[in-house]
């Protein structure tokens, strides 16, 4: 099971912000889509979403295209966080995360979305926030509740163990999760999406830090001037080579024996 994009071009108000770029993702693994800003990273995650329009070329999910599938089908399947998905409605946080369970239930809640909706909201370090409201938690809390709510939609079945063998894998498409987290937070979003594709589902998420890239990502799609600068493993596309022309800095790669992933540090200029 995979996502398959092909020659995609995407246009927004007449200019092409995704020029003919291919990739893949299967069950299993971590895409990490990075980038300098207006390089088109949240475009692609908004095509392969299926919220923004194709000019060009096919995106198929499990070798169906994407707007060939039911919406109904799909939003079992896969679950979208945005950068912006905020709320301005006093909402309990429970109340929050069980909106994402909406197109499993049909609207009717049964003891299983509660069950679903409380442990994702202790994968995202949030146990216990259920009867809080939802407007009176900080930037940071707001996006793991967003968070929560996208994994319960995508939540596994009881009778689905969601292994890579299994013809139901899910998706999750996270856009700058880690945005307004402190340290130890962005690691626990980061191992959630982990965990995720370790059971067998497919992430694609845009990141900004390349060495939470580094430490998270199977491979690493980079972006730059509407084109594909480099793809594959983390260990081939972030090297000084690659990096310094797409973000304009000196780069150093640092190996250190006790991490089995390379150390990024931009210089000062």
């Amino acid at each position: 099971m995979s996502i398959n994009v092909s020659d995609l071009v995407i246009k927004r108000g007449g200019r092409t912000i995704i020029d003919t770029i291919s990739f893949r993702v299967d069950a299993g693994e971590f895409l990490a889509i990075a980038g300098v800003n207006g390089s088109g990273k949240s475009t692609v995650l908004g095509g392969l979403s299926g919220e923004l329009p194709l000019a060009a070329g096919t995106i198929k999910i499990d070798g169906v295209s994407l707007f060939d599938w039911p919406l109904d089908a799909l939003a079992t399947r896969r679950a979208v966080l945005l950068q912006d998905s905020d709320l301005s409605f006093p909402f309990t946080v429970l109340d929050v995360v069980l909106m994402g369970r909406t197109a499993n239930n049909h609207g009717v809640e049964k003891p299983r979305d509660i069950e679903i909706a409380a442990s994702a909201l202790e994968k995202t370090g949030l146990a216990g926030f259920e009867n809080r409201r939802y407007t009176n938690l900080s930037g940071g809390e707001r996006q793991r509740v967003h968070l929560s709510r996208v994994l319960a939609q995508v939540w596994p079945d009881e009778a689905n163990t969601q292994s890579i063998d299994q013809s139901t894998t899910k998706y999750l498409f996270l856009d700058e999760p880690t945005a307004s987290q402190d340290l130890a937070a962005q690691h626990m979003v980061l191992s959630c999406a982990r965990a995720f594709a370790d059971g067998g589902g497919v992430v694609v998420s845009v990141l900004h830090d390349l060495n939470q890239v580094a430490q998270y990502a199977d491979r690493v799609l980079l972006l730059s001037g509407a084109q594909v600068a480099a793809y594959g493993v983390p260990k081939a596309v972030l090297t000084p080579e690659v990096l310094e022309p797409v973000y304009g800095v000196e780069v150093r790669v640092l190996d250190d024996p006790s991490m089995p992933y390379p150390l990024v540090v931009s210089c000062r200029q």
